[in-house]
């Protein structure tokens, strides 16, 4: 996997942990704001946005990683053989 594979799967996870910690401060009290984004960049839109963005494009590559990695798109020929159990 490469740096930018890695770099994909740290900011979806950051990005749902985030989304996580905002549907829990709904359920837990209406004037919480627990979006670490919000927090850490609320007072410049464009950056909030701007990590908001990198998420949804990394959550894209992820799928594309998955993919990548199920081998889908390959023939069968271009994945690992199968082998088979001896008896």
């Amino acid at each position: 996997m490469t740096i930018v594979d890695w770099a994909a799967i740290v900011l979806v996870v950051v990005g749902s942990l985030n989304w996580g910690l905002v549907g829990m401060a709904h359920f837990l009290t209406d004037a919480a704001n627990w979006n670490i984004v919000n927090q850490l960049f609320g007072g410049t839109e464009f950056l909030e946005f701007g990590i908001y963005l990198l998420v949804g494009l990394a959550a894209l590559w992820t799928i594309y990683l998955g993919a990548r990695l199920a081998g889908l798109g390959q023939t069968r020929t271009q994945r690992e053989p199968e082998v088979e159990p001896h008896a």
